[in-house]
């Protein structure tokens, strides 16, 4: 079943069956369509699973710009997880990484290439160069905030790739109906946890594979901004390898209250590796746009992680 075909069928099927969620029994038959998620991916193997590698080929649509990058997942379970991402474009200059260490956020650097760079960022979240420093309640704040963000993306996709989410996220399951298109059926569950974390499962009826994950979440925000060309800096601008301070258009961005919009990851292209099966297509979208697609290109199971790999600052 090739779910993404049918978005908006299987969103409108999924919204039907949002008033179900109080039948009797439900639970129970959510943590068998669970049950048998887990054994089509992996069975017992996953139960020994500790750590996880992911690199990928990205494409991102932003604005008006089409980036591709190179993003690295790094996991180590309980407590540990990075995502970083570097353009590979000469024109643009993209670098993005968070995560946790513990109740710890892991911050990037940027470093600009030349041409233009992009910063993403919002609401009470950070931007690199920003000059203003944030009191030590005020960055306690930042750091809840990062550490909330990055372990919520984590358990997203983990309930696309193994039907379970991070522990750091417990979640009570709850069968929520079926969506059906012309490729064929899928199970809804919802899933729920503390401090508002909140999203839908979709599983394949045949294959027992996951299909999509849906949830809501803040709007994007990307703040571009020139940076110095390559090998020096700019007259009355910041030294090489620093980032310019922050612009009155990136702090506006900081303070405004994010508009909320429904999102969609759709997990495709399973293959099996090493008795493990992984999708090799991730696509992710808003309003029925795709706004981000991943070709994975490698995955490793229990790879041994540089614990360095996990400073607090990158």
């Amino acid at each position: 079943m090739r779910i993404h075909k049918t978005t908006s069928c299987v969103i409108a099927v999924a919204v039907a069956f949002a008033l179900t969620r109080t039948v009797a029994g439900q639970d129970a038959k959510a943590a068998q369509i669970l049950a048998d998620a887990r054994k089509a991916i992996g069975g017992k193997k996953l139960e020994g699973l500790t750590s996880l590698s992911v690199q990928a080929a990205a494409q991102r649509n932003i604005g008006n710009f089409q980036l591709t990058s190179d993003v690295e997942l790094l996991l180590s379970l309980p407590d540990k997880y990075l995502r970083s991402e570097n353009s590979n474009s000469p024109s643009f200059a993209v670098a993005n990484t968070t995560g946790f260490n513990g109740d710890r956020p892991i911050t990037s650097r940027m470093t600009p290439s030349g041409g233009m760079f992009i910063r993403m960022g919002g609401p009470g979240m950070p931007m690199p160069g920003n000059t203003e420093k944030p009191t030590p309640e005020q960055q306690a704040q930042l750091d809840k905030q990062m550490v909330r963000s990055a372990r919520q993306e984590i358990s997203r996709l983990m309930l696309g790739w193994f039907a379970v989410a991070h522990p750091s996220i417990p979640l009570q399951f709850t069968y929520a109906g079926e969506a059906e298109s012309p490729d064929g059926k899928a199970f809804i569950l919802d899933a729920t946890g503390a401090d508002g974390y909140s999203a839908r499962l979709f599983v394949d009826q045949e294959t027992h594979l996951p299909l999509m994950v849906t949830y809501r979440g803040a709007q994007g925000r990307v703040v571009t901004v020139a940076g110095p060309p390559p090998g020096g800096g700019r007259e009355g601008g910041p030294p090489p390898g620093q980032t310019p301070p922050a612009n009155p258009a990136e702090r506006q961005a900081q303070t405004q209250a994010p508009a909320m919009v429904e999102y969609a990851l759709y997990f495709d292209d399973w293959r099996e590796h090493h008795g493990i099966k992984f999708p090799y297509s991730l696509r992710r979208a808003s309003a029925g746009t795709t706004i981000e697609e991943w070709t994975i290109t490698k995955v490793l199971f229990d790879p041994k992680i540089d614990p360095k790999k996990f400073d607090s600052e990158q």
